[in-house]
């Protein structure tokens, strides 16, 4: 086995470490070009979902409106519990004041419909969860 002197030992092992250096940083600048890639990525989703955000808001704003201006008890009883958030009793009371309707006759007539277009809305948020 032929020995390398201790000098020529010594600069091939520099230079072992050089070239494994180099590499590393290498290594290094392209594993930094991957996240500002996907850090602009993530930009441009961020600023999409912003801007259907603010659509869907936009339109959901717009809906409410509708509803309010719609003519119909079950409408306006649905806009008073949905929208307004008013709880289902003095929704019915409200209603039927304003109608000139009995309260029962909402309860047994206009509020099961509404109550179902109600729970369709609640199990959809509910799976959102």
């Amino acid at each position: 086995m032929i020995t390398l002197p201790i000098k020529d030992h010594l600069i091939m092992r520099a230079l072992n470490n050089y070239s494994n250096t180099v590499y590393e940083l290498n290594i290094l600048k392209r594993r930094l070009n991957l996240l500002v890639n996907y850090e602009s990525e993530i930009a441009l989703e961020k600023n999409r979902l912003i801007n259907l955000i603010d659509n869907e808001q936009q339109v959901i704003k717009q809906m409410e409106n509708d509803l309010q201006n719609l003519s119909g008890i079950e409408n306006k009883l649905y806009y008073e519990i949905v929208i307004n958030g008013t709880n289902v009793t003095k929704a019915i009371d409200k209603v039927a004041t304003n109608e000139f309707i009995d309260t029962s006759t909402l309860w047994k007539n206009y509020y099961p419909k509404v109550k179902k277009e109600i729970d369709k809305l609640y199990l959809l948020l509910s799976k959102e969860n």
